[in-house]
């Protein structure tokens, strides 16, 4: 089934439903990965549709029924071209740990370039990605959440006490400069406050449809990061603001795929 279609009847699913879904009844309903059934809820969420909570979504104030169109061309681009301009950023020989989410794959998967890396993740769609590749990867046991196929609590924090890496890239779900980084999972941010520990420099990758709102569970301050990738579409605020914060920041220009 094409995405476009498969998002119009989340949407009428949400409207049957009172209005909320669980990303677990996406992959039921259409026998998709949570990495489909998330990528899904994404594309509805920048289109101002839905608005993402912890495992699922819920439909936006604003979000009265309209076809969804996905041509590939919304979001995606964004989050591929931030990735891409992340990857940049790493050099052989490195060690880098990569959080969990739909941006930091992109990183991940523009990692192939390189020929050698360590790389420690939490993220099992990570290490499927880069399983073809002649890096070392690490993957961080731990208690699996079965919704974002991400592992957490204290083995993961035990396993991330005795490591130590160049870069760790995280993402977000909500960044504002009052609260900082933000998303939708609960148990997330003591693993990636180990990740920022753990790391000579952390970079926030996320969308600039992410800045100026707040997800689900609040992390950590905006500061804790060295660099920012995001898109060029970010606001002047947060250019502005970003930098007095004396955050190096990198936009990352969209191209559509050819």
């Amino acid at each position: 089934m094409l995405a476009q279609k498969r998002q119009n009847i989340i949407l009428e699913m949400l409207r049957q439903s009172g209005g909320i879904i669980k990303m677990s009844d996406i992959v039921s309903r259409f026998q998709v990965s949570n990495e489909t059934a998330r990528r899904d809820l994404e594309t509805l969420q920048d289109k101002n549709l839905v608005k993402r909570i912890y495992g699922g979504a819920v439909l936006s104030d604003t979000g009265s029924f309209v076809p969804a169109r996905t041509d590939g061309s919304h979001g995606q681009l964004e989050r591929n071209a931030i990735g891409l301009a992340a990857a940049e950023l790493v050099h052989d020989g490195e060690t880098v740990i990569l959080a969990t989410g739909t941006t930091v794959l992109q990183v991940a998967r523009h990692l192939k370039r390189l020929h050698s890396l360590t790389v420690i993740t939490n993220s099992l769609a990570v290490a499927n990605e880069l399983g073809n590749t002649n890096f070392d990867i690490f993957v961080l046991g731990g208690k699996l959440d079965t919704n974002e196929k991400n592992m957490f609590g204290d083995m993961t924090l035990m396993a991330l006490g005795s490591v130590f890496a160049d870069k760790a890239f995280i993402g977000a779900g909500g960044i504002t400069f009052e609260f900082g980084i933000s998303d939708y999972g609960i148990e997330d941010f003591s693993v990636r406050a180990e990740m920022i520990k753990h790391s000579n420099k952390t970079i926030l990758v996320a969308q600039s449809k992410k800045f100026g709102r707040n997800a689900f569970s609040l992390g950590c301050p905006l500061i804790q990061t060295e660099t920012i990738v995001s898109d060029t579409s970010l606001s002047k605020e947060y250019r502005e603001g970003i930098k007095e914060l004396g955050i190096e920041l990198i936009l990352a220009e969209p191209k559509p795929e050819i």
